[in-house]
């Protein structure tokens, strides 16, 4: 059999391939809550088969509630157990109702149907509408010989279950994604500036620009803010009724103060990169900056990239903001001197005042 030799470049690259297989399908959150969900299923349905009389039968659907049950938010998994369980308990009460109406099954099915489509739009219930149409068709279909005990067997089952896997997902080690947030908005201010330095490569450079993939910056960029206020909902989701805010807080109130600030100045910047677009190619529409203009707003998106980099690394604010403010007046004491009305410096101008204003509030009030 042959073993793998790190100094052998082929076997090395074999083992980067197999490492990032395993990293793109077994992530580590996803197999440390494939072991909570392993451990809540065991533990509720051992507990299922303890209980007493005709319930202990059906432990399995302890396990199944367990198992839906798991999931990487607390707060999130604790108010869906709640409405699961009031769910099952309206699905077994109306199963339990049509069992014992002298119609056919096929209205009865019928019934079921149109409460399923209705009843998702209960927002009491939540995502647990669902589970109403599958408690009322197990009654009628499996509580032949006694629909009264099999509806609260399997609902105080799968209820028991519910339980189990919140509690699992309370004491192991529930995860918190604050500090993964705020790393992720940081990444995001500097991969701005980043793009900023590029486009003002691009001024600075020959005109028009061989370059054109920064036409598509625009809906990148709201992409980014897009994913970012998703991940500050999950993070400040995480935070609740999570026992390791306890002992590892983060206050996400800054985080979202300062995505705020970045969603207004990339909201910004996509009309500075519109303008910069038009003046080149016309588009999206036509506006006119010479080649002193083009220089000015290079300096001042220079000097927007330094304010930037210094608003996430925490110091040389004040004196970032001093220099930008100089380069953006430049620019402005330039436009108001040119006659042409088709020159897009003074929208660039304003954009720019804004970025800085937004960036200098909030770092002021951190």
């Amino acid at each position: 059999m042959h073993s793998l030799d790190p100094s052998d470049p082929a076997d090395a690259a074999r083992s980067a391939r197999v490492r990032r297989f395993f990293a793109a399908w077994f992530p580590p959150d996803r197999v440390v809550n494939a072991l909570r969900a392993a451990a809540a299923a065991m533990g509720a349905f051992l507990v299922g088969t303890l209980l007493p009389g005709d319930m202990s039968e059906y432990a399995y659907a302890a396990a199944l509630g367990a198992f839906v049950a798991i999931g990487t938010n607390l707060f999130s998994i604790a108010r869906a157990a709640l409405q699961q369980i009031v769910a099952l308990a309206i699905g077994a009460a109306i199963g339990l109702a049509l069992f014992n109406l002298d119609i056919p099954a096929l209205v009865k099915i019928g019934i079921i149907a149109a409460i399923s489509v209705l009843l998702p739009g209960a927002r009491t219930l939540g995502a647990g509408a669902s589970y109403v149409p599958v408690a009322a068709l197990l009654v009628i279909m499996f509580g032949r010989i006694d629909p009264d005990g099999y509806a609260v067997a399997y609902v105080g089952q799968f209820s028991l279950g519910l339980v189990v896997g919140v509690i699992v997902n309370a004491i192991a080690r529930p995860p918190l994604y604050d500090r993964q947030a705020h790393e992720r908005l940081r990444l995001a201010t500097r991969s701005l500036a980043d793009r900023v330095e590029a486009l003002t490569d691009q001024l600075r450079g020959e005109w028009p620009p061989d370059r054109r993939d920064w036409l598509e910056w625009g809906s990148e960029l709201e992409v980014w803010i897009a994913d970012l206020e998703d991940e500050m909902s999950e993070a400040r989701e995480s935070q609740r009724l999570n026992p390791r805010t306890l002992w590892r807080s983060h206050d996400l109130t800054r985080d979202r103060d300062e995505l705020a600030a970045l969603r207004a100045v990339v909201h910004r910047m996509i009309d500075v990169i519109d303008t910069v677009s038009s003046a080149a190619w016309g588009t999206p529409i036509e506006v006119h900056l010479d080649e002193s203009e083009r220089a000015l707003t290079a300096d001042a998106l220079a000097a927007l990239e330094a304010h930037l980099r210094s608003w996430v690394a925490e110091e040389g604010v004040a004196d970032a903001s001093i220099a930008s403010g100089v380069a953006i007046d430049a620019l402005y004491a330039h436009a108001i001197v040119k006659p042409e009305p088709d020159s897009g410096a003074a929208g660039l101008v304003f954009s720019l005042r804004a970025m800085r204003e937004r960036i200098d509030r909030v770092a002021s009030a951190s």
